[in-house]
């Protein structure tokens, strides 16, 4: 069985019309090396693009967060430029995708991540790289995180104070101007709390000074002793 991987390789937002409901951007860049020390070359996606793109069976979806259930459009547009796989998407009138056109417009949702399988590589050792010459593309989602697919809630050591601050920032500004569902602002109130968390200094322990009184036992040992002669001449 091949592997399916879902990767981030810096794909970014481009711009998005609102009034056309079209979103530009990229899906992967070439010559990023991810956490796991992958890199895509150019010409990976050519061959996909040709057998499974908006001009082949179109069978490549725009998603968000990688579940096949959260289908945001299709792209109408997909190929390579010197940047890495670039797109155009237009949003239909879903909730799904009503909201998200949204905070891709609040530039809240702007990096991207592909569900892909490897269909060439090599590897250098040496340099603990493996390249990837060409892939079947499934997919291309909108991600929270893209750049590094281990960085999700989890993943914000490392990342500078103020560029969090300005995270919040962005967030309670989207939250306060808004129409989403409520189980958008539910997410965005919870990366906000969470990333205040974060913010918070850890508090040492404070020190116990309390002396520790000897428990007193329930039998004394002689009683013990005592009881345990009386059972066996019982």
């Amino acid at each position: 069985m091949t592997e399916i991987y879902r990767k981030g390789f810096n794909g970014l937002t481009k711009d998005v019309d609102t009034a056309g409901r079209i979103v530009t951007g990229y899906f992967s860049t070439f010559n990023f090396k991810d956490s796991d020390g992958d890199i895509i070359l150019p010409g990976a996606f050519k061959k996909t693009i040709r057998e499974r793109g908006p001009k082949g069976s179109n069978r490549i979806y725009h998603l968000y967060q990688h579940w096949t259930d959260n289908i945001l459009s299709q792209p109408h547009v997909l190929k390579e430029d010197k940047i890495g796989l670039y797109f155009e998407s237009k949003m239909p009138n879903t909730t799904l995708a009503n909201d998200k056109l949204e905070l891709y417009r609040e530039g809240i949702l702007k990096e991207h991540s592909i569900g892909f399988e490897i269909m060439s590589e090599e590897s250098d050792k040496e340099k603990k790289v493996n390249y990837i010459k060409a892939v079947r593309l499934w997919e291309g989602s909108a991600v929270t995180w893209g750049a590094n697919e281990q960085a999700r809630l989890t993943g914000l050591k490392g990342t500078k104070p103020e560029e969090l601050l300005k995270r919040i920032e962005l967030l309670e500004k989207a939250m306060h101007n808004g129409t989403y569902t409520d189980d958008t602002f539910e997410l965005l109130q919870y990366e906000i709390n969470y990333i205040k968390q974060s913010l918070m200094p850890v508090k040492p322990h404070e020190p116990i000074n309390k002396s520790i009184e000897p428990v007193k036992p329930l039998v004394t040992d002689e009683e013990l002793i005592n009881s345990f002669k009386l059972g066996l001449n019982g």
